[in-house]
């Protein structure tokens, strides 16, 4: 399906950005780290568009098409992404984060200008808060090589005052993100409108990757994320 692609400048960062879909563009989605890029998400954006879901992607620097002129961090993809949202989006709004990009869209929605209504995280990380502005590199490796280092993640006390909805998806055989985080993340999240968590048996943490091969897995995916539970709903925690 087609898309339209432009450009954000983000610091001293050129962002390469595409929206998939016409207005309104209520979902912003995120990749991860590694050798992601927002083609990795390019299947689930497309059937989210099936079921009348546009959205916007972008590649965090040093990923796709964007620059590298300075190393990444989160905290400069939490700048990007901000710009990103500022841009093309309109409310309600639902930020999609995959793996590292689970903590930049719980620290979106986070910031009740944003106007986030649901936080979709599939596979999601959250950090040390130690390792938010250091560069990526050896220093930020070694922030997370400490035991149980997403204990002290600064996202989680900020999430006393996240009021919307959240969707947490993890996969049965994720060796990348313990599978303690989305009780956590949960357990903070008191004030939520609704809170669920979504286990996936037989899926690893390449739930991107898996996306393009099983039907039945993006199908899932894209209704979690496109049919939020109804407001009708009581606050409960599952």
């Amino acid at each position: 399906m087609a898309s339209t692609s432009f450009w954000l400048a983000a610091g001293q960062e050129r962002i390469a950005c595409d929206v998939m879909g016409t207005s309104p563009v209520r979902t912003l989605v995120l990749h991860g780290a590694g050798q992601s890029s927002r083609e990795r998400q390019r299947p689930l954006r497309n059937r989210l568009l099936e079921l009348g879901c546009a959205s916007a992607a972008l590649d965090f620097s040093g990923h796709g098409l964007s620059t590298a002129h300075r190393a990444g961090s989160l905290a400069k993809r939490l700048e990007q992404a901000q710009a990103l949202l500022d841009h093309a989006t309109v409310g309600p709004r639902t930020v999609v984060g995959v793996s590292m990009g689970g903590e930049i869209a719980l620290r979106l929605a986070c910031r009740p200008q944003n106007r986030i209504t649901h936080v979709v995280t599939l596979v999601g990380a959250i950090y040390d808060a130690a390792a938010f502005a250091l560069p990526f590199g050896p220093a930020f490796s070694a922030a997370l090589r400490r035991h149980q280092s997403w204990r002290d993640a600064a996202v989680l006390p900020l999430l006393a005052t996240y009021t919307g909805r959240l969707t947490l998806v993890r996969g049965e055989h994720d060796a990348i993100i313990p599978s303690e985080i989305v009780e956590l993340v949960r357990d903070h999240a008191r004030a939520s409108r609704h809170c669920r968590i979504v286990d996936l048996p037989g899926v690893d943490h390449r739930i991107s990757e898996r996306c393009a091969t099983d039907q039945a897995l993006l199908d899932s995916l894209a209704q979690l994320i496109a049919y939020p539970p109804a407001d009708s709903l009581p606050p409960i925690r599952t």
